[in-house]
């Protein structure tokens, strides 16, 4: 009897092994490319893409305006793939996109690329985004020019390696990159040119070796893109129903009443549905984050909404402090994050916005006895800088250009927190620090309004006035039960009917994105 329940125990663990959440299994996909025709594959302008000898056939006859692209809709995370190449003439530019999507809707890239060209043969690119990641030329010196070559691509979490005729070209450790995306095959703009993609495999989830090597072997060659996501956060990308969230203080607090970034974040993506959620509260430091009691800690509330982007700022009222407390407001703020890192979510880290005193004083008393005279959030501003890049988090510089904007000394009402044209400015700060370079006009109110209508409900739903009744020190008090039944409690319940207003304010919302795609 013992053995058998230690045999059905053995039985249950790798059932669960197998069929539990996260748990991932090596597999081929059969779906990628049928090697007759181009079922699956997608592109803006198909005349440029055939089939021909079992091999995808990109062909233009005349000099092309701008880069074209043929999409996959079988999307990858961690993935091995196999592709042998020719490059017709070794003069011309193409590449294959991995992890990538679409930059706009004339079906652009954007995200990393497995180079291909004279020059540029087996290095890491980074299309309409941060570029050169690698630009070693070894793998380079492993093509036969104007001849077939084999093109291996290997992703594991923030890994990529690749192999040109199975010598090591590309080996990057990229923290805070593209997480997951599509594959499209390249035509580069410029003269009449032929490429071949001859598809060999492709397998979700491989194993970590590649040349030949091991997963030791290939770890020990890993370094840094030379383009990191940290000190810019460049092209950031956001995949579909993927949750957002800022959280801070009060300037976080004040993007929920004035939509910008949001509103921007959106427009910037407006083939994809995002789910933003603002967790702003006013007072919050690095060093405490008060919450009513039965609230929940800071960091639960990002993990019971499933955060897969964190926009965080801190460094502003901690400067009061001076510079000789920077070690220790480092030191608080890294722990503040470890406790909501997590292998797949992004964390953004926001610098300080700059003080401006002369609104605070208001022309009157001495302005050099202002405590915000000389507080220090530029090296605030520094050390958050200097965190993300040892952390690996990205890292948004609101600081220095708000500092030098035109708009410098009125973007604040009282020398602290943004106005909302401050605040307006400053979503576009972000938007270009992460590499989308959008911009707020007026067709954008529409969008904003609907934004701001969801952030309504949501701040009645998370954060309700009258918290103590709902799920506070004041749960037995008559108010929160109903006046038949006092067994009952009613509010609770009650709460529940913001659910489908939030998600019809989000069904508004795509429907002015799917108007901006329209219009464009």
């Amino acid at each position: 009897m013992k053995a058998f329940k230690v045999k059905s125990g053995l039985v249950i663990l790798l059932l669960c092994l197998v069929h539990c959440k996260g748990f991932t299994q090596k597999k081929t996909e059969t779906r990628f490319f049928n090697k007759k025709d181009l079922t699956g594959w997608s592109a803006t302008n198909m005349q440029y893409w055939s089939v021909e000898d079992g091999a995808i056939v990109g062909r233009a006859t005349q000099k092309v305006a701008k880069n074209q692209f043929l999409w996959s809709d079988v999307k990858v995370t961690d993935f091995y793939l196999n592709v042998d190449v020719l490059l017709e003439t070794n003069d011309r530019n193409a590449g294959i996109q991995f992890r990538s999507k679409k930059a706009d809707a004339s079906g652009q890239a954007l995200g990393y690329q497995a180079d291909m060209g004279k020059g540029v043969w087996g290095r890491l690119y980074h299309e309409h985004g941060r570029e050169k990641l690698d630009w070693s030329d070894r793998g380079g010196k492993a093509v036969k020019p104007g001849q077939w070559n084999k093109y291996e691509i290997l992703v594991s979490g923030d890994r990529i390696w690749t192999a040109i005729n199975g010598k090591l070209a590309v080996s990057v450790k990229d923290p805070g990159g593209d997480p997951s995306g599509y594959i499209a095959l390249q035509i580069h703009a410029g003269d009449a040119q032929t490429v071949r993609y001859k598809i060999n495999t492709l397998v979700h989830n491989p194993k970590v070796e590649l040349a030949g090597l091991s997963k030791a072997q290939l770890v020990k060659e890993l370094k840094l893109p030379l383009n990191k996501p940290v000190g810019k956060a460049s092209s950031v990308t956001f995949g579909e129903n993927e949750v957002v969230v800022f959280a801070g203080g009060t300037n976080i607090v004040n993007m929920r009443k004035d939509c910008y970034l949001e509103t921007l974040l959106m427009a910037a993506n407006p083939h994809t549905r995002l789910h933003i959620r603002n967790l702003g509260w006013d007072g919050d430091t690095a060093y405490e984050q008060f919450r009513d009691v039965g609230f929940g800690k800071w960091s639960k509330n990002l993990d019971s909404l499933g955060a897969d982007i964190a926009f965080v700022q801190f460094g502003q009222m901690e400067s009061l402090q001076g510079e000789a407390a920077i070690p220790e407001f480092i030191k608080a703020y890294k722990k503040l994050l470890s406790e909501i890192r997590t292998t797949k979510r992004r964390i953004i880290l926001l610098s300080p916005i700059p003080f401006e005193p002369q609104n605070l004083n208001s022309g009157k008393g001495n302005l050099a006895q202002n405590p915000l005279q000389n507080a220090p959030a530029g090296k605030y501003a520094e050390a958050i800088s200097a965190l993300a890049s040892r952390e690996g988090f990205l890292y948004v510089d609101l600081y220095h250009p708000l500092q030098k904007s035109p708009l410098a000394g009125s973007l604040t009402f009282d020398g602290i927190h943004l106005t909302p044209e401050g605040q307006k400015l400053a979503a576009e700060v972000i938007l270009q620090e992460l590499g989308m370079h959008q911009r707020y006009t007026e067709k954008l109110e529409p969008l904003r309004k609907e934004v701001l209508t969801k952030n309504q409900l949501w701040i009645g739903y998370w954060r309700p006035g009258n918290w103590a009744f709902l799920g506070g020190d004041r749960t037995t008090v008559p108010f929160s039960h109903d006046w038949k039944n006092t067994e009952k409690r009613i509010f609770p319940e009650e709460i529940k009917g913001f659910e489908p207003l939030i998600r019809e304010a989000e069904n508004r919302i795509s429907e002015q994105q799917n108007l901006l795609v329209t219009q464009n």
